[in-house]
């Protein structure tokens, strides 16, 4: 029912007023230096928190929850694409850190602690 619903906003109006994605879990084994990395080193802000369960963060407007499995969750792959206009000490600091940081095409490639693959560059760019 919910998705002709959807179907019919979509085919009507483009997008679903009612449908919104309000965040996205990123399941870790390695809670701690996860929230690290991405509160320090990509400055994602902090919404809320409980102490080495999980922490909901904002990043580049994106809302999103780091989230330690507990119950047999996977650890989860993504590609993440973050753009600012200044990469410089995103750059510096990875590099402190000894992270290995890559250039292909417009995207500065670098992981996160469990090998999340993130592509940063300067603008937002759109795979044709």
């Amino acid at each position: 029912m919910i998705a002709k619903e959807i179907s019919k906003d979509v085919e009507t109006t483009g997008a679903s007023p009612e449908t919104t994605c309000y965040s996205m879990t990123i399941f870790t084994q390695r809670w701690r230096e996860i929230r690290e990395f991405y509160t320090t080193i990509l400055d994602a802000k902090i919404v809320s928190e409980r102490a080495d369960r999980y922490c909901e963060i904002e990043l580049g407007g994106v809302p999103m929850c780091l989230r330690k499995c507990e119950f047999g969750e996977m650890v989860t792959y993504m590609h993440l694409y973050v753009a600012t206009t200044n990469r410089q000490p995103v750059l510096e600091e990875l590099r402190k850190r000894g992270i290995i940081v890559t250039h292909v095409g417009p995207y500065t490639n670098f992981r996160d602690p469990e090998g999340r693959v993130i592509k940063l560059s300067d603008n937002k760019t759109i795979v044709a």
